[in-house]
């Protein structure tokens, strides 16, 4: 990643990164779901192929290469499990101190992974979804994070642009590999939304290089978010909108908008199919966050409104064995007599979270 695109990285120099092998991950064809979803040209970023498991090495490894530079080594991270895994990974390698607050509902694998590697780890009770979303505890703990960063000389890793800008440059490098393996800019990329900062770090990715003159366009970006805790990204402005508020909410809402793409959705039941079918269908196996974008770029497509000759990447962000609960779920409906596991196309509405809705963003 840093010896590929280091000219584009804010790097004194390649030679002091702290690395672990992130970044150049796979980029396959995935021929059986492009047919399913009627895509000539489907493709998979495997992020999930990361040393953690995740995309967030790629924005672990910057800001933590950033922060080496002025000479820290005192890191902190409030994350749902990821992140921390990262954060705890790279710390160990770097020799630092690493002090990593995951929320009471963090997948045990998740939380079992932080601890490997040596990490100091806390836990922060995680209240439910309601009108006011800073009630929450988990919610106000990580509004109040950077003072707390600050107040005990921590840099905080929380991968926000508002809290740790230097880590969205990771997520640019996937842009950056994605359209230097197709040799163009795809049409249409799918991703997961969480935080937001993901979508926001593609699209700044990819206009580095409109910039710069290698590419000259930027692609529709189709985003898939879950039903439930959060508060939709396009909402967070609704006084009235319940749930946590995702910190790159407003960032991401308008890069979506601005390429003319749409925010779906998803219930609950979508994502499982769309893990099966990733599974099934390609031999992928992704943690349920790493199946939003194919949920959302499938849901896109029954829509009909992906191109059949368009060129589309969905970002398969991590790996299911940081979430082993929902595979055991997807291997008893297979083993089931009766049942199989419904695919993306055939899957029925959640009826514990109710309708998904659709938001249609139309582009400048």
């Amino acid at each position: 990643m840093f010896t590929r695109f280091g000219e584009l990285l804010p790097l004194r120099t390649a030679a002091t990164a702290i690395t672990m092998g992130e970044g150049n991950t796979p980029l396959i064809r995935a021929r059986n779901l492009g047919t399913r979803l009627g895509v000539h040209e489907l493709h998979l970023k495997l992020e999930c192929c990361n040393p953690t498991g995740s995309f967030k090495d790629r924005q672990v490894s910057i800001g933590m290469s950033v922060a080496r530079q002025f000479g820290r080594t005192r890191f902190a991270a409030i994350t749902s499990g990821n992140v921390g895994n990262s954060l705890a990974a790279f710390a160990a390698r770097l020799g630092a101190t690493a002090y990593i607050w995951v929320s009471r509902n963090t997948e045990k694998s998740k939380r079992q992974q932080i601890d490997v590697f040596g990490a100091q780890v806390f836990t922060i009770e995680t209240g439910i979804a309601n009108d006011n979303a800073f009630d929450n505890p988990y919610e106000a703990a990580v509004r109040a994070f950077p003072t707390f960063c600050r107040e005990h000389d921590l840099v905080p890793m929380t991968s926000a642009r508002s809290v740790n800008p230097f880590m969205v440059e990771g997520a640019k490098t996937i842009a950056y590999e994605i359209c230097a393996d197709l040799g163009r800019c795809p049409d249409v990329v799918a991703a997961p939304v969480g935080g937001g900062g993901l979508v926001g770090g593609l699209n700044e990715g990819f206009r580095d290089l409109k910039e710069i003159g290698l590419t000259d366009r930027i692609p529709r970006m189709v985003a898939g978010q879950p039903l439930g805790y959060f508060a939709g990204i396009d909402q967070v402005d609704d006084p009235e909108c319940g749930g946590a508020r995702p910190l790159d909410a407003k960032w991401a809402n308008g890069v979506i908008q601005d390429s003319g793409g749409v925010l779906h959705r998803l219930t609950r039941n979508e994502i499982v199919a769309a893990q099966a079918d990733l599974a099934g269908k390609e031999g992928i196996f992704a943690e349920p966050r790493g199946a939003y974008a194919l949920a959302a770029l499938a849901t896109e497509a029954a829509m009909g409104r992906i191109e059949r000759d368009c060129i589309a990447v969905a970002i398969v962000s991590g790996t299911g064995l940081k979430d082993m609960a929902t595979a055991i779920e997807i291997s008893a409906r297979h083993s089931a007599p009766s049942s199989t596991v419904a695919s993306i196309w055939d899957s029925k509405l959640d009826p514990a979270t109710g309708n998904r809705t659709t938001h249609r963003v139309e582009g400048n």
